[in-house]
């Protein structure tokens, strides 16, 4: 059963909260209904999961210069996260999840109406995977260059501070209190860096308090950086390889992707301009979404957008299965 307990809401008037015990049944059960046929889904998916990943798998199938071996890449990939989404998101449902859910269900099902259509959009697929690696690890290679810096940065101030502290405890001429001050110098200097450096975004943060700032800054250098230069160098190899080997008329394919005008061509442009327009009411911290009263969802738009992404799953779920149907090759 759903934990309706857990579905709270403001009334309309943003005067107090509702939980969803105190509602009536008939606005319960409807969802209830659509949740139990969504999870039920997770069979067939597992079962087209096994399916496709036999055919990208097969050698004597697999062929990377064809938009139709991405294709089922693309929709092997689909279904691996809608697996995730049946296991995960449906146990629990509050409003900010249920609106990023659909939003996620709605582009996916752009990308694999596109991709069902033509199979050249299997390029598109891959080119973005390698596009979107290659601009992470250039922003992370950004991100450690500017973390060298901030790291170098508190290991000079740790020196400095260091050497203070201990020219403040030699002058103390009280024995007790000289030895007090030496005692706990060392552990009141990290107290004092680590308490300046925590304000200050850093994914190694953690491990630099553990390992020290100069050794911390060390192991990136030496060890990190390399690593993300050498992602850097392979995924620019790739992208010159799939430029070189990837049919003309993939090269036609959009380069920018705009997800109005590929909804359009998705023929969902209806779909786009209803649930952008409700979702980033809510999923966006703008003045609107700030100080409306309406923070949640009532149970009658839990239900529709609920409805929506069921009916979208079973799109998903019949495209794969057209794909996966006996017949001849579609991944050659």
């Amino acid at each position: 059963m759903l934990r309706y307990c857990q579905l709270i809401g403001p009334h309309r008037s943003g005067e107090g909260f509702t939980s969803m015990n105190a509602l009536r049944p008939d606005t319960l059960k409807p969802i209830e209904v659509i949740l139990t046929d969504v999870r039920a889904m997770k069979g067939s998916v597992e079962q087209l999961i096994h399916r496709f990943r036999q055919a990208i798998e097969n050698p004597e199938r697999r062929n990377r210069q064809s938009g139709a071996y991405w294709r089922h890449v693309a929709f092997t990939d689909a279904l691996v996260r809608l697996r995730i989404f049946l296991e995960q998101n449906f146990n629990y449902i509050e409003s900010i999840g249920l609106l990023a859910l659909t939003r996620y269900v709605f582009e996916l099902t752009v990308w694999l109406k596109l991709m069902q259509k033509d199979s050249q959009y299997g390029f598109v697929y891959y080119r973005q995977i390698l596009d979107k690696q290659l601009d992470y690890y250039k922003a992370l290679r950004d991100h450690l260059t500017r973390e060298v810096v901030f790291l170098r940065e508190v290991g000079a101030q740790e020196e400095r501070l260091m050497d203070d502290r201990l020219k403040e405890a030699v002058q103390i001429s009280d024995p007790e209190t000289h030895k007090e001050a030496l005692r706990h110098l060392i552990d009141d200097v990290e107290k004092e860096v680590d308490d300046r450096a925590a304000r200050k975004f850093s994914l190694y943060g953690e491990q630099a308090r553990t390992n020290g700032y100069n050794f911390q800054l060390y192991l990136i250098e030496t060890k990190v950086l390399p690593g993300v230069a050498k992602s850097i160098a392979d995924l620019e190899h790739e992208l010159r390889r799939f430029e070189l080997d990837s049919p003309p008329e993939a090269k036609s394919l959009p380069r920018q992707w705009r997800w109005k005008d590929q909804a359009t061509a998705a023929g969902m442009d209806d779909e786009y301009a209803f649930i952008y327009s409700y979702t980033s009411r809510l999923l966006h911290a703008t003045p609107v979404s700030l100080t409306t009263d309406h923070k949640n969802l009532e149970p009658d738009e839990m239900r529709i957008f609920l409805k929506y992404i069921h009916i979208r799953l079973r799109d998903i779920i019949e495209m794969a299965e057209q794909l996966v149907a006996p017949g001849p090759s579609v991944v050659n």
